[in-house]
């Protein structure tokens, strides 16, 4: 148990990493900019932004084959897309 807010954990090792949340102690450290973290895993997720890698992929996305021909954003929904193409044509079809 924390001996400062009493919060409970399952084994001693899960307490002696909480337990820098209340010192602020940091001691992995990026090599490539310097910025500190508590917990080796958050090193590792920061690191991805430097090197760009995205291991995680959800299958669940769809395709965004919707294109906008006047400047490419793309669209999952067909109707997406109508009410994007507004923001070009400047058509307002609705009065207020």
């Amino acid at each position: 148990q924390c001996s400062q807010c009493e919060k409970s954990f399952r084994g001693r090792y899960g307490l002696f990493r909480h337990e820098r949340l209340h010192t602020g102690e940091k001691p992995y450290e990026c090599s490539e900019c310097g910025k500190s973290f508590g917990q080796s895993g958050d090193l590792i997720t920061h690191q991805r932004f430097h090197t760009g890698e995205k291991p995680y992929h959800c299958s669940e996305a769809r395709e965004k084959k919707y294109i906008c021909t006047e400047c490419g954003k793309g669209f999952r929904q067909s109707s997406n897309l109508i009410v994007h193409r507004r923001t070009h044509t400047g058509e307002k079809p609705y009065k207020c």
